[in-house]
């Protein structure tokens, strides 16, 4: 009881800057990480504070932008439509499609640890039971949902002979999808591949590129996982650089010109030192390419070193 009172009192000191206009319309909210540090809550704490906001008309979550402060003709149109939770009917005809376009909406604003069963059931005006149905726990709705954003993926026509072209599209088309859904890189693993319906395709067009170039399942197996392990790996460099400059307020460079002080104590060391007298662009887009083409050099030169055809 206590740790309800609690969400409701921060849900409505958030609520008066909503409505006295220190949060403006269209402007974020504090996120579920910045209320957990300001407020010194728990995560699932913090999670209601936002529930809160939303049951009562005030926020709503905008793809890209987290959640924001809702229009003021929006919220009196919503409040006006919107009858007392208790009297309000559940809505009928859930579909598996519904359920995990949901879930992908949650992920995408506020990340995958907050996609709860019973969350979803609450964006989509359900009892948490009638999930069920559709899908028999978290873990597959999980699944579901990195499987559904590969969905409509088309891969080109590039022949089988041009291996390299072919390795580095489908890297690409990879690292172009966790960037919109960084999240996604949290549900995959490499040691036990999921068996995920549109993503099968990637594979196999790698796979089928490394036999053909006359490798053996060994050579295969270990050229296919460290190419993939390397997106996935920037994705979640990515992904914790995203929620690190949520919880800073800094970007990568901005962060390392505020440290300059404490990094040029090292200015006289050969590795260090140079770098730091260096400009860099931490730019994740510069570094994933990098490490990708120094890869497929190393491809490149164990299909020489086995006298394979190029």
């Amino acid at each position: 009881m206590a740790d309800r009172a609690l969400y409701l009192r921060i849900a409505d000191e958030i609520a008066g800057d909503i409505r006295s206009g220190v949060l403006a319309e269209g402007r974020p909210v504090p996120s579920t990480r910045q209320i957990v540090r300001d407020w010194g809550v728990a995560m699932a704490t913090a999670s209601k504070v936002i529930g809160a906001l939303r049951a009562a008309g005030l926020v709503e979550a905008v793809p890209g932008s987290g959640t924001v402060v809702r229009r003021q003709d929006e919220r009196a149109a919503g409040t006006a439509r919107r009858p007392p939770a208790g009297e309000r009917a559940r809505r009928t005809g859930l579909t598996q499609r519904e359920i995990v376009e949901a879930a992908v909406r949650i992920a995408d604003t506020d990340g995958l640890p907050l996609v709860t069963m019973r969350r979803v059931a609450v964006a989509l005006d359900v009892s948490t039971m009638a999930l069920y149905r559709h899908v028999p726990n978290r873990g597959e709705l999980t699944l579901r949902m990195a499987d559904s954003v590969f969905a409509g993926v088309r891969l080109p026509e590039i022949p089988m002979t041009a291996w390299r072209r072919r390795l580095d599209t489908v890297a690409h088309l990879f690292w172009t999808i966790l960037s919109r859904h960084p999240w996604a890189a949290e549900v995959f693993s490499m040691s036990r591949p999921q068996l995920l319906p549109n993503v099968l395709p990637l594979a196999e067009w790698s796979l089928s590129t490394l036999r053909a170039m006359g490798f053996d399942a060994h050579d295969m197996l270990c050229t296919h996982i460290n190419l993939f392990g390397h997106v996935r790996s920037m994705a979640l460099v990515r992904l914790a650089e995203a929620q690190a400059e949520e919880d800073t307020g800094m970007s990568a460079d901005n962060w390392m010109r505020h440290q300059g002080g404490d990094l040029r104590r090292w200015e006289s060391a050969a590795g260090l030192g140079y770098v730091v007298r260096e400009e860099f662009d931490f730019d994740l887009d510069t570094v994933f390419e990098y490490g990708l083409q120094r890869l497929l050099d190393g491809v490149d030169a164990r299909r020489r070193a086995l006298g394979l055809p190029g």
